[in-house]
């Protein structure tokens, strides 16, 4: 058989199967190649128990502050509303009972801007360290026991647990919650209702004036009276936010 008519094809195959070698694989496409995994150094024992905690933390964090986002949609639409009915206004009294605010007949927007200001999200990354911080990273007995990740204190006796060092005469407690979601629902109705930290309400007032993100370093300074070590208290925030927002991130 004359092999003249299978030249053209067989130089084909031939120059296929020497680029193939050339580049070291044999007759498999670009599209099938495998992607090369991405080698990361792995998470020594601390970094690895840190990502755990924000692993647990972090989507209840973010579910409540989709469930304020949600809320604060709600608000401006109500709002814009000229002449309110009944059951608009029975709405908006509500919510501002709920967020400390004076309920008023004849909103104004004096009453919209300290309402609004209330009903915000606090920074994911704030939230996480401020927990890790107040909870030695879930380790505490208070969270261990109660479920209370921010440190928060009740005064009805049986309300919480009782602090091992607890002054003499005092009768505060260290509340106890049913549940994690609990707790950083509580967590941020304190933070966005208490008179003390009306600093952190205006500075993310300011921050949504001017169409600033929600700086979690920022946002750290309203947090003074949230311990008594003041500012030295702030200083540790934003310190845990700056070494831990990998983590955070890739949690």
């Amino acid at each position: 058989m004359k092999m003249t008519r299978y030249l053209p094809t067989i130089i084909s195959l031939a120059a296929a199967l020497l680029l193939s070698a050339c580049s070291g694989s044999l007759f498999v496409s670009e599209e099938l190649t495998p992607a090369k995994p991405v080698h990361t150094a792995p998470l020594n024992g601390v970094e690895a128990k840190k990502a755990a905690f924000f692993a647990s933390l972090k989507p209840i964090v973010v579910q409540e502050n989709l469930r304020i986002a949600a809320l604060r949609k709600e608000l401006f639409t109500l709002r814009q509303v000229v002449h309110p009915d009944a059951r608009q206004l029975k709405r908006i009294r509500q919510v501002a009972m709920q967020y400390k605010v004076n309920p008023t007949s004849h909103p104004d927007g004096a009453f919209w801007e300290t309402l609004l200001s209330r009903v915000d999200e606090v920074p994911l990354e704030m939230a996480l360290v401020q927990a890790a911080n107040e909870s030695a990273w879930g380790q505490s007995r208070f969270a261990r026991e109660g479920n209370n990740y921010y440190g928060q204190w009740c005064y009805q006796k049986g309300c919480g647990l009782v602090p091992n060092q607890r002054a003499e005469g005092a009768s505060h407690e260290v509340r106890r919650f049913a549940s994690m979601e609990a707790s950083v629902r509580a967590y941020m109705q304190n933070i966005n209702t208490t008179a003390a930290y009306a600093e952190f309400r205006s500075i993310r007032h300011s921050l949504r004036v001017q169409s600033r993100p929600l700086d979690a370093e920022s946002l750290a300074y309203g947090l003074r009276a949230y311990s008594e070590r003041g500012m030295s208290y702030v200083h540790t925030i934003q310190s845990m936010i700056r070494s831990n927002r990998e983590l955070i991130a890739n949690s």
